[in-house]
């Protein structure tokens, strides 16, 4: 009884059955049929274009597109100005001068090989040598060698003793 399920007729393709527009009535792209249209004959898009005004209407539809646009860029500029106002507000802005002891966040490309998961998510203490432009610092360790590469404010926490 617990068999399967069988269809009762063979489902065989009738490829007489298959519609290819060669039998339709009208003209079709396989026979290279065109429907004759006349070139003086009006239609609904047509009919009530003047010729003679077309160009201005063109210029004007134009400029009204670009005015459009104009206003358009009003919003999107009202959001971006409030959108950065939102992430200055929340942004801390870290200060260090000149012989502070900071730590440093450990990048992946001077990770321990072998620290994995609980490797130190921080390292140093370092001292701030000399103050770049927009947050960035030169920092010195311990022995007083130079680091190669300057630091953003972002990778320092202050350390401290």
């Amino acid at each position: 009884m617990g068999g399967k399920a069988t269809r009762s007729t063979l489902s065989v393709p009738n490829h007489k059955a298959h519609f290819d527009g060669r039998n339709s009535v009208l003209p079709s792209i396989w026979d290279g049929g065109r429907i004759p249209v006349d070139a003086s004959m009006l239609t609904h898009q047509t009919e009530g274009v003047k010729w003679d005004q077309n160009d201005i209407q063109l210029r004007l539809a134009q400029d009204q597109s670009e005015e459009r646009r104009q206003q358009a860029q009003i919003p999107i500029a009202a959001y971006q100005q409030r959108s950065r106002a939102s992430h200055h507000k929340k942004v801390k802005t870290r200060e260090f001068h000149v012989g502070n002891l900071v730590i440093k966040c450990v990048i992946q490309s001077t990770q321990e090989k072998n620290a994995g998961k609980l490797g130190a998510n921080w390292e140093g203490p370092y001292t701030v040598v000399a103050k770049g432009g927009k947050g960035l610092y030169k920092l010195a360790d311990q022995d007083r060698r130079r680091l190669n590469k300057q630091w953003n404010s972002c990778h320092l926490k202050r350390y401290n003793v």
